[in-house]
């Protein structure tokens, strides 16, 4: 844990406002007061359309800046760290902090963030800082590779296919209603993947599942704690393998899902700590990094240990 003079710098906030169904852009009025009765000294950055807080995170870690802030959602906190991983910096001198300002807000569950922003802000003030893992994953299709960073957790299989009916088919409903009807729906969609998996521990898996999942973070999905052993910075990647499983029994375990206690309660589920993974199937399926669609191939995982300062509330 390191502390900050968060007063000595200038933070670069990135700003997305179609965060939460544009609320964010509301709640920005009241923060931006926040920010100005505690003296802390910001840029501000809007970015309205996806994959711009990518360009802006790159763009200013490229000219010099090293103290950023993504406000927003978990797709927020993604982009930004994608912007400062494909940056060409040392990123270990790069500090970021949140606000939290999204839908689900999952990856600030781990960390304890207050959920009143006032109580964010203060928190941001005290400034604890963390040297967070990161993860990589590399969607191989056609020959070709696509890098994706992330923060929280990537999710393979049935977890990338509610991503998946949340994009391409969104119901006419507000806030995490469209996560949990979507997730519903993709119950019985879903088709089992036969897949391998194999990690550096000689740890494999060949058959049938339901998803697997690599953790940096614990909370996925708004507020389904997947990951409950997972520690961010603990320079490993928990894998998760779920197998195939009849929708009477994903439901019965549903409850479980939520507290974290599914780890230890479904039969034949298989966990690994990994600093890599590859995870690879004769066909195509989906793979998503907080809420963010990866390129469908074969992925390959890796973890960056300790390689972002990140403000944390978990002291």
């Amino acid at each position: 844990m390191t502390n900050l003079r968060i007063e000595d710098h200038c933070w670069h906030i990135i700003l997305n406002t179609n965060a939460n169904e544009k609320r964010c852009e509301r709640s920005w009025r009241s923060v931006a007061t926040l920010l100005e009765r505690r003296y802390i000294h910001y840029e501000l950055h809007i970015v309205r359309r996806p994959g711009e807080g990518v360009e802006t995170a790159r763009t200013l870690c490229q000219n010099g800046i090293r103290h950023l802030v993504a406000a927003g959602g978990d797709g927020t906190i993604n982009e930004v760290v994608n912007g400062i991983f494909t940056a060409g910096v040392d990123t270990r001198e790069v500090w970021m902090a949140v606000l939290p300002l999204g839908r689900g807000n999952d990856w600030v569950r781990t960390h304890h963030y207050p959920k009143a922003i006032e109580e964010v802000v203060e928190a941001w003030r005290d400034g604890h800082f963390m040297q967070h893992d990161i993860g990589k994953v590399t969607s191989r299709a056609n020959g070709k590779g696509y890098n994706r960073y992330f923060i929280n957790i990537a999710g393979f299989g049935f977890d990338a296919d509610v991503i998946y009916d949340v994009t391409h088919n969104p119901p006419h409903l507000f806030g995490l209603n469209v996560y949990k009807l979507s997730l519903v729906k993709s119950l019985f969609s879903h088709k089992p993947t036969a897949i391998q998996v194999s990690a550096e521990e000689d740890f494999d898996f060949n058959g049938e599942v339901f998803m697997v999942i690599a953790a940096i973070c614990q909370y996925n999905g708004g507020g389904i704690r997947e990951a409950k052993y997972a520690v961010p910075d603990d320079g490993l990647l928990d894998l998760i393998v779920i197998p195939k499983m009849s929708i009477p029994k994903v439901l019965m375990h549903l409850k479980d899902m939520t507290s974290g206690a599914h780890i230890d309660t479904i039969e034949g589920i298989q966990i690994v700590k990994t600093r890599e993974a590859d995870i690879t199937s004769d066909r195509l399926f989906r793979g998503e990094v907080e809420g963010e669609l990866l390129t469908p191939g074969n992925y390959h995982l890796e973890l960056l240990p300790n390689a972002l300062n990140v403000l944390t509330c978990e002291l």
